[in-house]
Formats: C-alpha cells, sequence, structure tokens
C-alpha cells in the first residue's frame, strides 16, 4: 500500500510539474504543496528502504533493490530540480524516472540474497549512489540533445519552452558529471579495497566495463572544467560512458540473478 501510495505520488507530482507547474511564475501556495508532498513520500521511500537495506543484516542487495534505491536517488533529484524555476520540467522528467524505478523494482520481485558486510554495503551504496547521478545526467543529456536539434532547426515546441537553456542545462549536467564520477571513483576504489578475488567473482567484466566508464567520465569531467566542453559531442560522449556503466552494473545483475538465477551483493 505504501509502495502504491509512493508511486501515484511520484508520478503524479511529474504530471503537475510538466502542467501546471512548469511556468516559473506558477501560483506559490499550490506549488508548495505539491513540494511538500514530495518530500513526505521521500522521507516514506527512505525509511522503507533503511529498513530493508542498511538496518536488515540478514540480506544483501538484490536486483530489486537496487531499483528501489535508484529510484529513490532519482526522487530526491528530481525535488532539487523541482525547487528550481527552470528546471521543474526536468524534475518532472526525473520523478516519472523514480515511478517507473519502482514498477521494475515491483516486477523483479523480492530477492533474499546472502548478507553483505559492511565494507560490501558501503560499496554497494557508493556505487548506487553513482549510478543515480549519472543516471539522471543521461536524462539531462537527451533532453538536451532533443531541445539541440529542434534549436537547430528553428522549430519552438513545447519541449523547447519547457526546458531551460542549452547553457544552463549543460551547467546541471556539469554537476551532476562531477558528482557522479567522484562516487564512481569511490565505489570502484572500494571494490578494490573491499573484495578480495575480484577477477575471479563474475565480476571482471564489471570491473573492467566500470572502469572503461570512470575514464571517459573524468574526460568529460577534466575537458569541462579545463578546456569548457559542450555541445552535441559531449551530450553524445556522455551517454555512450552511461551504457558502458549499465552494462557492466545491471547486465552483471540481469545475467546472474534473473537469467542464471544467482545472486550476488
Amino acid at each position: 500500500m505504501f509502495v502504491f501510495t509512493i508511486f501515484a505520488t511520484y508520478l503524479g507530482s511529474a504530471a503537475a510539474l510538466f502542467t501546471r507547474f512548469s511556468d516559473q511564475h506558477a501560483a506559490d501556495k499550490g506549488r508548495n504543496l505539491l513540494l511538500l508532498m514530495i518530500v513526505i513520500a521521500i522521507a516514506f521511500h527512505g525509511g522503507m528502504l533503511a529498513n530493508r537495506v542498511l538496518l536488515n543484516p540478514t540480506v544483501g542487495i538484490g536486483l530489486a533493490d537496487v531499483l528501489n534505491v535508484i529510484g529513490w536517488l532519482f526522487a530526491v533529484i528530481g525535488l532539487f530540480a523541482a525547487f528550481q524555476p527552470g528546471f521543474r520540467a526536468l524534475g518532472g522528467v526525473v520523478l516519472a524516472a523514480s515511478a517507473a524505478m519502482l514498477t521494475l523494482q515491483y516486477l523483479a520481485g523480492v530477492s533474499e540474497t546472502a548478507p553483505l558486510s559492511w565494507q560490501l554495503k558501503l560499496h554497494a551504496m557508493l556505487s548506487l549512489l553513482a549510478y543515480s547521478f549519472l543516471a539522471a545526467g543521461a536524462i539531462l543529456a537527451l533532453a538536451s540533445l532533443a531541445q539541440d536539434r529542434q534549436l537547430r532547426a528553428a522549430r519552438v515546441t513545447r519541449l523547447t519552452n519547457l526546458l531551460p537553456p542549452l547553457l544552463a542545462t549543460e551547467q546541471f549536467l556539469a554537476t551532476l558529471t562531477t558528482s557522479g564520477f567522484v562516487f564512481l571513483l569511490l565505489s570502484v576504489t572500494s571494490g578494490f579495497v573491499f573484495i578480495e578475488s575480484l577477477f575471479t567473482q563474475h565480476l571482471t567484466h564489471k570491473t573492467v566495463l566500470s572502469l572503461v566508464a570512470l575514464a571517459i567520465f573524468g574526460v568529460l569531467v577534466v575537458g569541462r572544467r579545463a578546456a569548457g566542453w559542450r555541445g552535441r559531442r559531449m551530450l553524445q560522449l556522455y551517454l555512450a560512458a552511461f551504457v558502458v556503466l549499465v552494462l557492466a552494473y545491471f547486465g552483471s545483475k540481469l545475467v546472474l540473478e534473473v537469467l542464471l538465477d544467482k545472486q550476488w551483493g
């Protein structure tokens, strides 16, 4: 019941941010009530996750838990965006993605995994923070590419009006990229420190692909800060790096946990 209420709040809030509150001059009273509802939903969602993932020493982190955590982090990022007048529509996109994560989590079912040490749970949570920031950035990159295409074609559509200027979007994307890169670096480092026999635990391709993604995101961070990189090429490179990251983690989880019915933390 709680999960359905949270799902409905995220989805309804996304619709409201797209329509009634997409205008930065929308009535503050209604907007503030909407933001309060999102905050309450995030608090309940976070409490459920803490009880399941962090405070329960008898289970690890399965695919359903991963989707649930990412959904919660998406909602937090969406809330932050919803507070910014020019980013409300993007906040709606991220909240809709959060609702989608909850749907996928429900379809995946609850998977009981072997208990994890605090070190491995720390590694897992660092990974999920990285994936969430970078996945939100991927949504932003796709929206920016669509906006760029419309601007180049000299077409003004509702999407063009809803989204903030490209420069502002790219600055927000740079913030998400830097945050995601830092957490990914910490995640990879903790993996080498905490996971024994890293290359013999069905983790070889995950490790290699994670390192490749880390290198690309690192190049993007340095290029943005040192040379002011921006534009379509940067967005396309970002999406390519994110695809590599998805293959590194979710490819492993899907094959080991769903297809082969093997579960690992």
